[in-house]
């Protein structure tokens, strides 16, 4: 990315939001964790129920937690030294220094990622994820980040959309997967590896490619210099408690595929 010292007069009015588990880090590092420290027998079903959308995240996560024992406190230590996108630590540096806000949200266990920013040399981002505690070997997951009138997520991505568009910043997204997909679904410009791919296209979501940080950069620069992250569109709801009844932890549709757009499931005659 361009490195362009910017007022604070001349800020652009974008924010951009990034995933981390598959995005920054190179693999989805709370999988990495139940791969690592619980029976694949037990945690298996719980990750296809959730892919098949038959559970949320947040129960995923919830039921997925009481599976692990940290006993030896290996489990806390997890996500150092995991390998992560060599181009993001220069990508964030060089929006920080624009004055344009970059937030990570993860939809994951969380308690990963500040440190691993720290050992990228990167502090005082903003991380909004779960909050993961260890207590004499009990691991114990809570949603500060939720939504709630809406229980499906644990991390509630769309809600720091919403937040940035409505102080009328262009948010541009980057994520991989299938935890991305509200957020795909609100954000201005998404930035997707080809699961996440998929699934736009499966909805008839308008999306990028990506490869690394560096060409996500070379497109911002690109966008902004050509004014094409201009003003937020009207908000179109497809998840949450707008579209969703209160309370719902189940995401509305029956399968990965889900319908074009997230509707209201039809009442029971």
């Amino acid at each position: 990315m361009t490195d362009q010292p910017t007022s604070d007069t001349a800020r652009p009015p974008v924010a951009v939001l990034v995933d981390y588990d598959g995005t920054i880090a190179t693999a989805d590092v709370s999988d990495e964790v139940m791969r690592r420290h619980a029976p694949l027998e037990e945690w298996a079903p719980l990750e296809r129920a959730y892919l098949e959308g038959r559970i949320g995240s947040r129960e995923l996560l919830v039921r997925q937690a009481r599976l692990l024992d940290d006993t030896t406190g290996e489990i806390a230590r997890s996500g150092r030294g995991e390998p992560h996108d060599p181009t993001f630590a220069p990508f964030a540096e060089g929006l920080r220094r624009r004055g344009i806000p970059i937030e990570i949200v993860s939809d994951g266990f969380g308690f990963f990622v500040e440190a691993a920013l720290a050992d990228m040399g990167l502090r005082g981002i903003p991380v909004i994820t779960a909050e993961t505690t260890f207590d004499d070997g009990r691991v114990r997951i809570d949603f500060p980040n939720g939504n709630p009138a809406c229980l499906v997520c644990g991390t509630c991505k769309r809600a720091r959309i919403l937040h940035h568009r409505a102080a009328g910043r262009h948010v541009v997204f980057v994520g991989d997967g299938y935890s991305d997909l509200y957020a795909a679904g609100h954000a201005d410009t998404v930035f997707a590896k080809p699961e996440l791919a998929g699934l736009c296209e499966q909805r008839g979501w308008p999306y990028r490619p990506w490869t690394d940080f560096a060409s996500v950069g070379a497109e911002i620069d690109a966008d902004l210099a050509n004014g094409r992250l201009g003003a937020t569109s009207r908000t179109r709801f497809r998840c949450g408690p707008e579209v969703w009844p209160s309370g719902t932890t189940v995401p509305r549709w029956g399968d990965l595929m889900g319908p074009p757009s997230v509707r209201p499931a039809p009442e029971p005659a």
